[in-house]
């Protein structure tokens, strides 16, 4: 899996990018076969002007599937980044378990045809 993590309007420091990697690498790590690429934008939204400016956007590349894209708006980047991950975790077990189910029916259908049996599934 391939992660790049691009910073918007601040310097990235060495320690924040760290961080985001591992997270990101620990959250989606039992889908990391199937995840193509990893983009992480890391903005701060108002500059200096302070308040919940922070924003986290993860963008998931899968294999031979549209993109999954989540997004966090925070005080604080590591919270932003947290809160995001966690997001993107559901969105992606969401997007694989769908095309699990999907190919588990199908291959039920195949299954019970061959045995001259037909299986509706609602």
């Amino acid at each position: 899996m391939l992660v790049k993590i691009h910073a918007r309007d601040f310097t990235l420091s060495e320690a924040l990018r760290d961080y985001t990697d591992s997270r990101i690498r620990l959250v989606l790590g039992l889908y990391r076969d199937k995840i193509r690429r990893t983009d992480i934008f890391l903005t701060n939204v108002n500059g200096p002007k302070g308040g919940e400016d922070m924003m986290c956007k993860i963008k998931i590349e899968p294999d031979g599937h549209s993109p999954i894209i989540a997004q966090e708006t925070a005080n604080d980047m590591y919270n932003a980044i947290n809160i995001c991950s966690h997001r993107i975790k559901r969105a992606v077990g969401r997007r694989f378990d769908r095309v699990l189910q999907r190919r588990k029916g199908f291959s039920e259908n195949v299954r019970s045809h061959k045995d001259g049996h037909f299986l509706t599934t609602i």
